[in-house]
């Protein structure tokens, strides 16, 4: 009777060491570790380590700080956050996160909140600064990947999507001329949204160039009109945002005009002769290989132009992918991202000659973004 105890015995003593190195080595790898600033797979900055102090000890939020803290130095962060997050969605549970992941494997991100008189007062400031400078603004709404590739998600799921309701609204509202994409992206045979990021891929950005010809009456030049780079081993956005590290790579197709150009930025030195950065490939975010990313003003002059004309666009960063397509149509385009940049786009209008005003955004900007509050 007495040696079933001792096995038992010896078999707690086991399990408590276990735990104690456990214990031990987890504690030792938080303390010993160096700290980590940013997150490559997550493209975020993770949380610092709080300062210890008198005031911290009496601070409630403190102790959520050191947990968060903790969490984002925890070994082996990136296998757990992977393993809850492949979890989530082999339960069918993903409908309730952020990202979710359709029958064709595309990562789309959740639907846009869309309120009508919000988006009224956006459009109203567009529409005032086209009175402003004298000319019509053509808005170019991006509809969202989940909206387009409905029929590949829970019908649940796609009913949620009010893209169709607010891009009504875009194409309704008087003072502005209306490039419609819907009807091209849903006839679309080919991939037009990239499957591990949010944006529109080449294809995508070049069939809303298609569209744009078509509404503005401009030559559409043929793809292979264009240079083409191919580089393989792309994941996005979507892809840091979801956890889904099996996510299977794409390929960037990145087009460039075939003219000479110089490319500016308003907060960098210096002019470069390409409008792509492939030195950007190979880092956490491939995406900046389109103009170098987002700049409060990017200015791109086209060396060999047969024209005077002058685009002012207003975007957001799918019109890094846009751009390169509209650039032998113009002798100069002026980039303004409302997000960065706080001086008066009628001031650049005026300053730079514009004869053309474009908006170029995602839906969910359109229709959410407080920065388009400011346009002046």
């Amino acid at each position: 009777m007495k040696k079933p105890a001792v096995k038992n015995h010896m078999h707690d003593i086991l399990l408590v060491a276990v735990f104690l190195v456990g214990i031990a080595t987890v504690g030792g790898c938080l303390l010993l570790a160096p700290d980590k600033v940013f997150s490559d797979a997550e493209r975020r900055y993770l949380t610092e380590r709080p300062e210890l102090s008198d005031e911290a000890l009496t601070d409630w939020q403190f102790d959520d700080r050191v947990e968060e803290y903790l969490a984002d130095k925890m070994p082996l962060r990136n296998f757990f956050v992977g393993v809850n997050a492949l979890f989530v969605r082999l339960t069918g549970r993903q409908v309730s996160t952020d990202i979710y992941q359709d029958d064709e494997g595309y990562l789309v991100e959740a639907p846009i909140t869309w309120e009508e008189a919000e988006t009224e007062r956006r459009l109203g400031k567009i529409a005032a600064l086209g009175e402003k400078t004298g000319l019509t603004p053509t808005v170019m709404a991006v509809p969202s990947t989940g909206y387009i590739r409905g029929t590949h998600l829970p019908e649940v799921l796609a009913r949620l999507y009010p893209d169709a309701a607010a891009l009504e609204e875009i194409a309704a509202r008087q003072g502005i001329k209306n490039v419609p994409l819907s009807d091209a992206f849903f006839a679309a045979d080919e991939q037009i949204y990239y499957r591990t990021d949010h944006h529109w891929n080449e294809a995508g950005a070049y069939l809303a160039y298609t569209c744009w010809c078509g509404e503005t009456g401009r030559e559409c030049l043929p793809l292979d009109a264009y240079l083409t780079h191919r580089v393989d081993g792309f994941t996005g956005s979507t892809v840091s945002r979801s956890a889904l590290w099996l996510t299977k790579a794409e390929t960037l197709l990145l087009y460039e005009p075939d003219c000479r150009v110089s490319v500016t930025f308003s907060d960098g030195e210096g002019s470069h002769d390409s409008v792509l950065f492939l030195a950007h490939i190979g880092e956490y975010d491939w995406y900046p290989a389109f103009l170098d990313g987002n700049h409060p003003l990017t200015v791109i002059e086209n060396l060999d132009a047969t024209t005077d004309e002058v685009l002012v666009m207003v975007k957001d960063s799918f019109g890094n992918t846009l751009a390169p397509f509209l650039v032998p149509s113009f002798q100069t385009i002026v980039m303004v991202d409302p997000r960065y940049y706080r001086g008066a786009v009628s001031d650049v209008c005026t300053e730079y000659g514009a004869t053309e005003l474009l908006f170029c955004y995602s839906l969910e900007r359109i229709v959410n973004d407080t920065n388009l509050l400011l346009l002046k």
